[in-house]
């Protein structure tokens, strides 16, 4: 990418601080989930909680949200003025042994949510590695928007519109 490309580089470090400040707030704790397979995109809500970067939901393991991930694991995550590409995997059972790390990070966030749907047969849990997040930037007469580029650890804001 050249300069007019990537527009004002940023600090990557702070750029990904503040995201995972956003993700371990309140206001992430229901997000827009996007997968697809075939030309055909769904979106729904789920419950979602963070370790890091990396994000955690639960669903029924034959919900089409979880065959369009194992047929293609890239999904986008939304929430307000945040938007995630990332790597969907599907851990195993909410109360398998080797996914029980992972389930307490949800339990953690959502304890009754949680204790309700661990009971019911064929519940997954699911974990997003992000690759890309699109934040809202800053407006000083003109309106910017934030970039994080997880892959390559750069981070840089572009003019989006003029007023």
């Amino acid at each position: 990418m050249d300069k007019e490309e990537i527009g004002k580089e940023l600090n990557y470090r702070e750029k990904k601080e503040e995201l995972i400040r956003f993700l371990e707030s309140k206001d992430s704790e229901t997000m827009v989930l996007a997968t697809s397979h075939n030309d055909r995109v769904l979106a729904r809500n789920v419950l979602v909680a963070s370790d890091g970067l990396d994000l955690y939901f639960f669903t029924w393991k034959h919900s089409r949200k979880c065959m369009q991930i194992q047929k293609n694991p890239k999904v986008a995550l939304c929430k307000d003025k945040v938007q995630i590409e990332g790597v969907a995997e599907i851990l195993g059972g909410l109360l398998d042994e080797k996914t029980k790390k992972y389930t307490d990070i949800m339990r953690r966030k959502f304890p009754e949510a949680i204790e309700e749907w661990e009971r019911r047969p064929g519940m997954i849990i699911v974990r997003v590695k992000p690759t890309f997040a699109v934040t809202g930037g800053s407006s000083n007469g003109d309106v910017y928007i934030d970039y994080l580029d997880l892959k390559n650890e750069k981070a840089y804001s572009k003019k989006w519109a003029h007023y």
